[in-house]
């Protein structure tokens, strides 16, 4: 069984913001002159899995498949792009993405269940050791959550089903509902599978993505300082919704408050951070000719027209 290499490079990098020294996790990985980055390259699953269970090990957290699976944001755009590349139904959609983790992440997979209201998307994982698997279940089942999200109509929302209690991390991660069943479970009405994709939501991926990638690009070469890990982290949490306070600092090992004082003797703040984001991607939209004020302002997270005129004018003064 193999694996996606440059998910194994996203792994490495995602260790970084936790202080892992990729040197301890780099020696792991056989000597085989395989460039990680390279789009062709796959590597064995034994490889990707020792190194996804050090990582686990050394931070200790109980919920590092879950963020790690939030962090990918910036890759899932692309995936979505790519899924409405090769079909407008979501149904066709969702079977793409089973032979996604098929072809380049085998360690775990999708299977469709109906019943007479309901799709389901189940996710299995054949790996034996239990905590590993639940942190694999919890990495996929964060990426195709957020997959479908993107592809259904806006005012739905995939429910989650998954076989334990303690789901408050879930529902406040993913800001969705979660409720308890025997295993991990997307449930989708029936008649919305039938539907196309969400055509104004791929637009907008099509138009941001560009953007978000010129822009994670600016500062990586100080990647130590921690204001430009939290923009960092930041861009690659946007789904193309920006993430707030809380959804950035989960995936540090510092509290909010150590984070705030760090930003403080850097002489920032992560409102200072998100009013560059926005600023910046204003600046982008704005040379969109054919964007109204209105979605620039939607796409940017505000409400109302009014409500980004008036942030527009107060960074005006900043």
């Amino acid at each position: 069984m193999r694996v996606f290499a440059p998910y194994l490079a996203s792994l490495l990098e995602y260790a970084e913001y936790h202080n892992l020294d990729s040197n301890t996790l780099i020696d792991i990985i056989p000597k085989h002159n395989i460039d990680l980055c390279d789009p062709n390259e796959m590597i064995e699953a034994k490889t990707y899995l020792s190194v996804f269970d050090k990582a686990i090990e050394i931070t200790n957290s109980d919920y590092f498949g879950l963020n790690f699976g939030t962090y990918l944001n910036l890759d899932a755009l692309g995936l979505v792009l790519e899924i409405s590349l090769n079909t407008s139904s979501i149904e066709q959609g969702v079977y793409i993405l089973q032979q996604f983790l098929k072809t380049k992440f085998p360690l775990v997979t999708a299977t469709v269940i109906k019943d007479q209201n309901h799709f389901i998307l189940q996710l299995e994982s054949a790996v034996k050791h239990k905590k590993i698997r639940r942190h694999l279940l919890d990495l996929v089942l964060a990426i195709i959550f957020r997959e479908l999200k993107l592809m259904i109509p806006k005012h739905f929302t995939p429910q989650i089903r998954l076989p334990f209690l303690e789901k408050k991390c879930y529902s406040d991660t993913l800001k969705t509902k979660i409720t308890y069943g025997d295993d991990y479970q997307l449930v989708l009405p029936l008649d919305i599978i039938k539907t196309e994709i969400n055509k104004s939501k791929i637009k907008e991926i099509e138009l941001l993505l560009p953007q978000f990638l010129v822009m994670l690009n600016k500062g990586s070469e100080s990647k130590n300082i921690l204001s430009n890990q939290i923009r960092h982290m930041t861009l690659h949490m946007c789904s193309p919704e920006i993430p707030n306070f809380e959804q950035v600092q989960k995936q540090f090992p510092y509290s909010k408050r150590t984070i705030q004082r760090k930003l403080t003797n850097e002489g920032t703040s992560f409102r200072s951070i998100l009013i560059d984001i926005k600023k910046e991607l204003s600046q982008y939209l704005a040379n969109e000719k054919h964007l109204k004020t209105k979605d620039v302002a939607y796409i940017l997270g505000y409400s109302e027209s009014s409500a980004y005129l008036h942030a527009v004018k107060s960074w005006g003064k900043n």
